[in-house]
């Protein structure tokens, strides 16, 4: 049982929770880490440097990264096992956690600055409700989790 945290230094974390001990101390942003989300085998970490991490849950390793669009990568969410969701300017985006592939790009509805998906929330059925500006949106996409199975 693994405990993921983040900074504003750019260090992630990782704690075993049964005996508070740090297993893992890792750097992977420049400046604060903004959101945090895990699977059974990796950490998913975004920053305030629009750059999304991904880390072996195991050894703390970096496995690979994935460069947002300006001020694009505070919001994530975790679909499957393999499935990943990020916010975006007026869209959310969907990626192979396996091979850090965009897999489809869903579009909400004319983007003016300043409108960027902020946060998500993945629910239990695979939809996604988000905010758009002042409207909160549900997306959901089951060609993205056919093509997964």
């Amino acid at each position: 049982m693994v405990l993921a945290s983040g900074g504003q230094d750019g260090a992630i974390c990782l704690w075993d929770v049964l005996t508070g001990s740090r297993v893992s101390h890792v750097y992977g942003h420049r400046g604060d880490v903004t959101s945090l989300v895990c699977t059974t085998s990796c950490v998913i970490s975004s920053g305030l440097d629009d750059l999304i991490c991904i880390w072996d849950r195991s050894t703390g390793i970096k496995l690979y990264s994935i460069q947002q669009e300006v001020g694009c990568g505070a919001s994530l969410g975790v679909i499957s096992e393999s499935l990943l969701v990020t916010g975006g300017q007026g869209c959310v985006s969907f990626w192979d956690l396996n091979f850090g592939d965009l897999l489809q790009t869903v579009y909400l509805g004319q983007s003016s600055e300043g409108q960027g998906v902020r946060q998500l929330l993945v629910l239990d059925n695979a939809a996604i409700v988000c905010d758009f500006g002042s409207e909160l949106s549900l997306v959901y996409v089951p060609s993205v989790l056919e093509k997964l199975d």
